[in-house]
């Protein structure tokens, strides 16, 4: 008697542990940004501990980005360190669907336990999510979200917007300038990261800062020719805001060819990229980044997928963005160096 109280005891102790851990992980599903990195390593660790093999795939719509390429690394690193995955990836380029697929397709055949994948078409990628679930393959999804998938692998771009956002208002404050005009970049097609550009319009709307011109721009060529035409329209432009590093980028070429004075100008980006970064570092008109912590974002890959797969942690969660800037040179030191390993 006293051992089957004991087993109903543990029964239910056990059950209202896994209530309330249900409960925590549908929060955090609704709410990435409350889930910790240590929370999300110690379940990646945890799911390790019972001597079981795992099978991690990781797809990328642009693989052969220097970023994309570090944050394989880094997950590379972390599954090392573990000892209990094996990271499998595959090399879609330049948002090609067909390689995707094929490369999906391909896992689910394979029998992976998980697939972290950045959906380049959620439409097209949807019936293989259904048939991954079916064969009970976990599906995760990187940068962009889906309904009915099992974890998140992203960061915040409402954070990495506001960062970046108040980087230049407090500069255009500090330089005092007069009506000052904004180029800001934007990618319509991803609504999804939408927060990148509308909270700087937010901040902007606040502090005075027209914004003339607001564009699609992702890459480096289109960054470079925007800022071009916007400056021949408007050379007093005080600041760009790119959605990413690329389109900063390019926008600190267009500025330098034109002559600008860098202490007249605030371009920032966002990401974090090797480029940028440099261009940050190199202390002139490129002032900021928004940058995502890519060795933090590459574990996250590995951990948040053993969690889903085991149920030993959050399997949603955000990779924390810091403002990169000559102002905390240790940081921005710090940031470089994760992309000389």
């Amino acid at each position: 008697m006293i051992a089957n109280v004991h087993a109903k005891t543990t029964t239910a102790a056990l059950a209202c542990v896994t209530a309330l851990w249900l409960i925590q992980a549908a929060a955090a599903e609704n709410d990435p940004s409350k889930v910790t990195t240590e929370e999300v390593r110690a379940g990646g660790k945890k799911a390790c501990e019972g001597g079981k093999k795992f099978k991690i795939a990781f797809s990328h719509s642009v693989s052969e980005a220097a970023i994309v390429k570090q944050v394989r690394h880094f997950a590379d690193k972390r599954a090392s360190e573990l000892g209990c995955v094996t990271i499998l990836h595959d090399n879609t380029q330049a948002n090609n669907l067909e390689q995707q697929i094929n490369a999906v397709q391909g896992w689910i055949t394979l029998g992976v336990n998980a697939i972290v994948v950045t959906p380049i078409d959620e439409s097209a990628l949807k019936p293989f999510q259904k048939q991954a679930k079916a064969q009970h393959i976990k599906w995760l999804t990187y940068l962009g979200k889906m309904e009915g998938s099992d974890g998140f692998v992203g960061f915040d771009h409402a954070q990495s917007g506001q960062l970046i956002g108040k980087a230049a208002v407090d500069w255009v404050k500090s330089k005092k300038i007069d009506r000052p005009k904004a180029l800001v970049t934007t990618l319509t097609g991803l609504p999804s990261i939408a927060p990148r550009w509308t909270e700087v319009e937010k901040q902007f709307a606040q502090a005075g800062i027209e914004i003339v011109a607001k564009q699609d721009s992702a890459d480096q060529a289109s960054g470079l020719t925007i800022t071009e035409t916007v400056l021949k329209q408007h050379p007093d432009l005080s600041v760009v805001i790119g959605l990413n590093d690329d389109a900063a980028v390019g926008a600190n070429r267009a500025v330098t060819v034109a002559g600008i004075s860098p202490g007249k100008i605030f371009i920032g980006g966002q990401d974090g990229s090797v480029e940028g970064l440099t261009a940050v570092n190199q202390g002139k008109a490129y002032k900021a980044s928004a940058a995502i912590l890519i060795n933090e974002l590459g574990a996250n890959v590995v951990d948040l997928a053993l969690n889903a797969v085991v149920g030993s942690g959050p399997s949603f969660a955000y990779t924390p963005t810091v403002l990169a800037s000559k102002a905390d040179q240790a940081l921005l030191d710090k940031l470089i160096a994760n992309y000389k390993n």
